[in-house]
């Protein structure tokens, strides 16, 4: 984990012209790997988590419908059993 100084030093950023920036030079080309590799780690976790909480949506939607469409067939048989009584 990095240091509140660290993190100080890696977001201060030089201009040299209007729009352009760039990384301050101690932040290290092993350092900008490891970032990188943990970003696609927590890249890949979030996907991961994003499947998840879809699947899970689509579950209570299936709950949700399985619910309702008994209630409708009741509704149906009722008016069956009104029509043959009379």
């Amino acid at each position: 984990m990095l240091t509140l100084g660290q993190a100080a030093r890696m977001t201060t950023i030089t201009a040299t012209g209007p729009g352009v920036r760039h990384a301050t030079p101690d932040v290290t080309d092993a350092e900008l790997r490891y970032r990188t590799s943990r970003a696609e780690e927590s890249l890949i976790e979030l996907k991961s988590a994003l499947q998840e909480m879809r699947s899970q949506g689509d579950a209570w939607q299936a709950k949700a419908q399985a619910k309702l469409l008994p209630a409708k067939r009741a509704t149906l048989l009722w008016w069956r059993w009104r029509r043959s009584t009379g």
